[in-house]
């Protein structure tokens, strides 16, 4: 740790990082040590501290976070115990009260095959096709993401407006890239634009009846990335064509998911995959052409297209998903 000496000012963010790891008294004491205060400096904090009533707010709200994370334990070691905890079971044509009943209200995710089988688009929707009904159309899309490694977080930055046969050119090379990327942020532009696929789409069981026109179009190439994040509202991911591999931790696994901005996680993908202390427990799976996955609301989820990738993402269940209320209003943690 770097040496602060004795700054007020850094001595009391020594004192507020110590606060928020839920560290006691002697804790905080050989923080401030290790950072360069004298023992008279240290105990006369310490003193002041046990004056403050700031201090004793932020103690009760420590103490309370650190009750609500053990409840959130006692889950995940239950969790562990169960049957196929340690794997998304794949389940096909669901009914829909089974979906509900043991998926969705549930909060755990599922594979599902045999749910869109009747669409159109998996036939449908080939480069060629696209090319020739929205080739000369203008998209919006995500672009130069190498550029900055917080492109999700700062999506808005990296908006941009190309033709589709553009991004179509770029997808017949069939490159590995994560550079450009059609996604759901994209969609209050591209609605309009992309309206003539939407015949080839059909209902699906589990949402509300829409013919898919409430769906939310990706589109990438090989090796796009959405890195670890949380949604706020349950979603069905779809597969059009092309495979994706899903990463998934669950909701009650936050305080490991080092979540200090809205819903997005320090943790690239290296660090979580080389960090075997640290990091909850992660569920995997691949979904191909035809398949879903539920991906419950909290969970934790990291993306990655294994080819050429067209998706739908939909969030219109035919159940209670507006759960936005209560959430913290200041996105920085």
């Amino acid at each position: 740790m770097a040496k602060t000496g004795e700054s007020p000012h850094a001595k009391r963010d020594v004192i507020a990082q110590a606060l928020l790891d839920g560290c006691d008294e002697q804790q905080i004491r050989a923080r401030l040590l290790n950072s360069g205060a004298s023992d008279k400096s240290a105990d006369y904090e310490l003193k002041r501290l046990a004056k403050d009533p700031f201090f004793a707010a932020a103690r009760q709200l420590s103490n309370k976070l650190a009750k609500r994370d053990w409840t959130l334990d006692l889950y995940a070691r239950l969790h562990a115990q169960n049957d196929g905890a340690h794997s998304i079971p794949t389940v096909h044509a669901i009914e829909p009260e089974r979906f509900f009943r043991a998926f969705y209200f549930a909060n755990r995710p599922v594979k599902l095959t045999g749910l869109v089988d009747h669409w159109p688009a998996l036939e449908r929707w080939t480069l060629d096709y696209l090319d020739q009904t929205l080739g000369n159309a203008v998209v919006e899309l995500q672009g130069q993401r190498g550029a900055s490694p917080t492109y999700e977080s700062d999506k808005t930055a990296h908006e941009r407006r190309v033709p589709m046969r553009a991004v179509i050119e770029l997808l017949r090379r069939d490159e590995a890239s994560n550079d450009f990327y059609i996604t759901a942020y994209n969609d209050k532009t591209n609605k309009a634009t992309l309206a003539p696929l939407w015949d080839d789409l059909a209902p699906v069981s589990i949402l509300r009846e829409s013919g898919g026109r409430d769906g939310l179009f990706w589109m990438g190439p090989r090796g796009t990335l959405t890195p670890f994040h949380h949604d706020l509202t349950n979603n069905l991911l779809v597969q059009i064509s092309g495979r994706k591999r899903v990463r998934m931790v669950p909701s009650w696994e936050t305080a490991r998911m080092r979540n200090s901005l809205h819903c997005f996680s320090d943790w690239t993908l290296d660090e979580f995959l080389n960090d075997d202390i640290a990091t909850p427990p992660m569920l995997e799976c691949t979904i191909d052409a035809g398949e879903a996955i539920f991906l419950p609301i909290g969970w934790w989820h990291h993306v990655e297209a294994l080819d050429r990738s067209i998706s739908m993402s939909f969030t219109n269940f035919a159940a209670d998903n507006d759960f936005t209320g209560g959430y913290p209003a200041d996105s920085r943690f």
